[in-house]
């Protein structure tokens, strides 16, 4: 029999461990939420939390309190030591176990609040685990009352309570039976997450979820693999192998002397390390800084990898495999637990580092470092050589990496608001009106196409900074990549090699085109135009068959002492020549995760980062300013002005009349395309021009 619910009722039920007796009361969510918040024993809970992350290593545990929160179901007290079944709730509880500290509970919270079936979300008694309580009915929104049906409900309720948020959070969740009491250790959380109004998550009458009989006992993810390198992760590795040290120590005392620890006690703490997933570098640092004076860091070093590789690899692997099986696969468990690789797809390029907390950073998988661990490798027995080590470096196998979208991934969603890119801006000294427009749209282009949203078409606009020697234009150029895409910045673009200009567009961030005014007009006006609004490249790589598409990464930006510099006669609507008015402020490096986490939220937001046709038309017109005339172009303004049809005085002349009357007026022969200064004329913006049979003719008026 079915009923409509009433409402939830959370049952709290301590025994006293003196007479036995039952103490029970029911609450509300919201009195359940708020002891929660304001636990009046968080100290005696934080000195618990402290002791259980020790603990936890060595498969010991224990509780805080014995008084629990029944989920579930409720509950009445029925004599002095027991209780009976009073209600079911439609709630299931589960388990976020395992987790490394308060960064990784948060994430679980946040992970999980975002299924509109979470009720509740908060941190559990030890500290490193997530309660979640899962709001659940039948599909007409009605829930069981007797005690045998709801058993029977509750049982498939979890069960897809589980596969559902077990696919969502990336945290293994422990699966349980599910029982009506079904309940959570009184814990402290100053900031649980809740939702009163969670959707309950629809469960069939009839329905028949079966599981992997297996699930139970999927490999979950050991929480030591998730440390990430930092101080934070030495230190909480140094208590779990002390406590590992005064484990053994207690169990083999024997082994102990008073001269220090003999090699069968190093012997056995290494297998203790190995079989609670302590990793094997690690053992062996902390090893070293204990027992390292006594016993000698070499031999320590022998002792543990010796310890850890014959739990691997066990005598009869030898009998099953081949020689050259046996060989791959300790060099692969040897690579596996000594260094951490990955490929750099923007670089193109392995990476490195040592399998450690205490090595934060990547660095190149250079020849001189192939050769080290060639000959680490063959120290050790194995039978490997530098093309070995390059084989398993370059495979599939080796995760692949994207600096650019892990620095934009981790701002994402972090804008506090504030215009940054404005304050940046505002940095350059200019009296040019559209500055603080022009920059901002180009730098959320350059955002967006790091992105990758700006589908065939490229960053396709450079700012050019014109101003003195000694303002600082070069500095602010770099200041634009935050230290972590610092690699992705260069001034030095050689133009003469299509392969390395391909190579630069591609690998690189910002590309600084420095002392634009350098550069000669056929690369002004031809293959740089071009390069700018390329999307990608298509191009065959050396020693290969294959046409690849390159991604393109770089954005321009460009710097000059002199104020003519544009040599295009269209007008360079590719180029935002801004002239300085004084030296540019780079005292202080910006907030690099707000300016991009701003650029980002912006661009996801549709905030244009294109230049329309109303755009162009204002950069073309402030363009012309810089634009550095030729001696023809010099002499057409001293001789005609553009003009229309109807004004007084006015003509009709062909290039070439023109020309020969430059000529004439020059009093020597100019070298001069016909084709460009004709493309000159034409962008004149006042100038009326039209098809006749000789040609093109332009509509001018003597100047005097």
């Amino acid at each position: 029999m079915k009923k409509e619910k009433q409402g939830i009722w959370f049952t709290s039920m301590r025994q006293d461990k003196r007479t036995g007796e039952v103490h029970m009361r029911n609450m509300s969510l919201h009195s359940m939420l708020n002891m929660i918040v304001r636990e009046t024993k968080r100290e005696m809970l934080e000195n618990f939390r402290e002791r259980s992350s020790i603990l936890e290593g060595l498969g010991v545990k224990i509780d805080f309190s014995t008084q629990r929160i029944s989920v579930a179901a409720h509950f009445r007290k029925e004599g002095i030591r027991g209780w009976r079944y009073a209600g079911y709730n439609g709630l299931v509880l589960l388990s976020i176990d395992h987790l490394n500290g308060p960064e990784e509970t948060e994430t679980a919270k946040r992970l999980a609040r975002m299924h509109p079936s979470t009720l509740a979300a908060f941190v559990g008694a030890s500290g490193r685990s997530v309660k979640v309580i899962v709001r659940v009915s039948y599909a007409d929104g009605s829930l069981p009352q007797d005690e045998r049906e709801a058993l029977a409900f509750h049982e498939q309720a979890y069960n897809v309570a589980f596969c559902t948020y077990y696919g969502m959070v990336e945290f293994p969740i422990t699966r349980v039976s599910p029982t009506l009491e079904q309940s959570f250790v009184r814990t402290f959380d100053p900031s649980p997450y809740v939702n009163p109004a969670a959707v309950a998550l629809k469960i069939e009458q009839q329905i028949n979820l079966t599981l992997n009989e297996n699930s139970e006992d999927l490999e979950e993810p050991k929480p030591l693999d998730r440390l990430q390198p930092g101080a934070g992760s030495y230190a909480e590795l140094e208590q779990r192998f002390l406590a590992l040290t005064t484990r053994v120590a207690f169990l083999k005392r024997n082994l102990f002397t008073e001269s220090g620890p003999s090699e069968v006690f190093l012997t056995e703490l290494a297998k203790e390390c190995q079989k609670t997933g302590f990793p094997q570098e690690e053992a062996i640092v902390h090893a070293c800084a204990h027992f390292g004076d006594v016993v000698g860091s070499e031999k320590l070093r022998t002792i543990i990898e010796c310890a850890y590789e014959l739990r691997r690899l066990p005598n009869i692997v030898k009998d099953t495999y081949n020689q050259t099986q046996f060989t791959a696969l300790r060099f692969r468990d040897f690579m596996r637990q000594h260094y951490v690789l990955r490929h750099n797809v923007i670089q193109d390029s392995e990476e490195y580092r040592t399998n450690a907390t205490w090595d934060t950073q990547f660095h190149p998988l250079d020849d001189r470092m192939l050769g080290k661990i060639v000959n680490e490798a063959r120290l050790r027995g194995i039978d490997v050589w530098d093309k070995d080590v390059r084989r398993y470096a370059r495979s599939a196998d080796t995760p692949s990496f994207n600096p650019v979208e892990e620095f934009l991934n981790s701002v994402r969603g972090a804008w506090d608001g504030t215009d940054r890119i404005a304050a940046l801006a505002s940095c350059v000294r200019t009296k040019n009106p559209h500055w603080q427009t022009w920059f901002r749209r180009w730098f959320l282009s350059m955002t967006a196409q790091w992105m990758g949203v700006m589908g065939r078409y490229g960053n396709s606009v450079a700012p050019l900074l014109i101003g003195r020697q000694g303002w600082r234009k070069s500095t602010f150029c770099r200041n634009l990549l935050p230290d972590q895409l610092e690699f992705g910045y260069t001034d030095h673009l050689n133009l003469s090699s299509k392969t390395e200009v391909d190579r630069t567009i591609c690998q690189y961030l910002l590309v600084n085109l420095d002392e634009f005014d350098q550069l000669s007009s056929s690369r002004q006006d031809g293959y740089l135009k071009n390069l700018l609004q390329r999307a990608d490249i298509r191009a065959r790589q050396p020693y290969k068959t294959q046409v690849t598409t390159m991604r393109r990464y770089a954005s321009f930006i460009g710097t000059s002492n002199q104020r003519s510099i544009l040599t295009d006669p269209t007008g360079g609507r590719r180029y935002l020549c801004i002239e300085l008015s004084g030296p540019i402020d780079v005292t202080s490096r910006p907030d690099y995760s707000q300016l991009y986490a701003q650029a980002v939220h912006l661009v996801e937001n549709g905030e244009r980062y294109w230049f329309d046709e109303s755009d162009v038309e204002t950069i073309m017109d402030n363009n012309r300013q810089y634009m550095n005339l030729g001696s023809a172009e010099t002499i057409f303004h001293d001789l005609y002005t553009p003009a229309q049809p109807n004004d007084e005085g006015a003509k009709w002349m062909t290039t070439t009349a023109l020309m020969d009357e430059i000529r004439r007026h020059a009093g020597s022969r100019l070298t001069l395309s016909p084709v460009t200064f004709g493309r000159y004329l034409m962008a004149l913006p006042e100038m009326s021009f039209r098809r006749s049979r000789n040609g093109t003719i332009y509509c001018v008026k003597r100047v005097f």
